[in-house]
């Protein structure tokens, strides 16, 4: 089997030779900063520009022998596109929003008609072509939706977000309500241009801030919306512990759910309806950035004998991980993990 043939059999649960080793989901995407200086492409200037995102992903890839190519490597486009100021970090710093545009009147906030042309957007569509024609048809891509819970949160603060979830709850479900269909738009876009699977990432619908009610109130149903509407495979990925809305998640329509290091493999199947897929679950903050080589090697040996479908760093490669330790997961992947 081909690498994009094992991912995508494999999302799918269906027989694969081998486990794959993977960067589809999580908050950080598969480029480590010493990538960007042996190659001489760097953050920010590469998160604006198409053939700097292409060249940066797929030589990312090369080095890191991770089994997919991932962008974009951050997590600010919709909320760009949408007004959100943006503070563009540097090789070792993603980008963050420094000004939420609808933080004084999230009353007044439309989604705009246009939305596939505004902002970074053209630039992630271009590159995912661009990508598509330099890795052919036996290398996945991944790409991301940022999920809707998080970008209203961008736009009007996650803070007041908060306070917002007790003190105007009609408000913030009416201003859900009105965020999936450029989501759903802009997944499927992805697909067109060459993504095989879209990550569907909403960090800020985590238990660590919001109560499994309100997840399952207000956050699942717009996610249950995106996934009914994408038309490829697709991944949901939530951030911090998701063992109390790890059954939400199930039922939310993806084809896998990515998890981190802090959730069970073994308590995640227990609530998971059957063929929905775990993607994860080595510590990307820990294990990848101030573990070694062997530490990721019983790390990946230890969630394969649990049963992860995809061996994944929980939330993405962060730019700060050491490039041995990438290579490190991916062949004790190879290693533990053939069938």
């Amino acid at each position: 089997m081909n690498m994009r043939e094992r991912v995508l059999e494999a999302l799918k649960g269906n027989d694969v030779d081998r486990i794959p080793c993977t960067s589809l989901a999580g908050c950080d995407g598969i480029c480590a900063d010493g990538v960007q200086e042996e190659i001489d492409i760097f953050w920010p200037e590469a998160h604006k520009d198409a053939d700097q995102m292409t060249k940066l992903a797929v030589e990312s890839r090369k080095v890191l022998e991770i089994e997919n190519v991932r962008i974009p490597f951050d997590f600010l486009v919709e909320p760009e596109a949408l007004g959100a100021g943006i503070k563009w970090g540097n090789p070792d710093l993603q980008p963050s929003v420094r000004e939420h545009p609808f933080e004084e009147n999230p009353e007044d906030l439309e989604i705009p008609s246009d939305f596939l042309e505004l902002g970074r957007v053209p630039v992630i569509l271009e590159a995912l072509e661009k990508i598509r024609n330099e890795v052919g048809e036996e290398m996945p891509i991944s790409s991301l939706v940022l999920g809707p819970f998080t970008l209203l949160g961008e736009l009007v603060d996650t803070s007041k977000l908060m306070r917002m979830m007790v003190t105007q709850p009609d408000l913030v479900e009416e201003l859900m309500d009105e965020i999936p269909g450029i989501l759903i738009d802009y997944g499927n876009a992805q697909y067109e241009a060459g993504s095989d699977v879209v990550e569907v990432g909403d960090p800020m619908a985590s238990t660590d801030l919001i109560s499994p009610k309100m997840f399952e109130d207000v956050a699942k149903p717009t996610l249950k919306k995106i996934s009914e509407g994408l038309n490829g495979p697709s991944i949901l990925h939530i951030c911090g512990n998701a063992e109390p809305i790890i059954g939400h998640m199930g039922e939310c329509g993806y084809d896998g759910v990515s998890i981190e290091k802090k959730v069970d493999i073994h308590e995640a199947r227990s609530q998971l309806k059957e063929g929905v897929q775990i993607l994860g679950n080595i510590s990307s903050s820990d294990t990848l950035v101030n573990g070694g080589p062997e530490d990721v090697e019983e790390e990946v040996k230890v969630a394969i004998e649990k049963g992860v479908d995809l061996v994944e760093p929980g939330c993405g490669i962060p730019p700060i991980a050491p490039i041995e330790n990438v290579k490190a997961m991916v062949a004790a992947t190879k290693e533990y993990g053939t069938k």
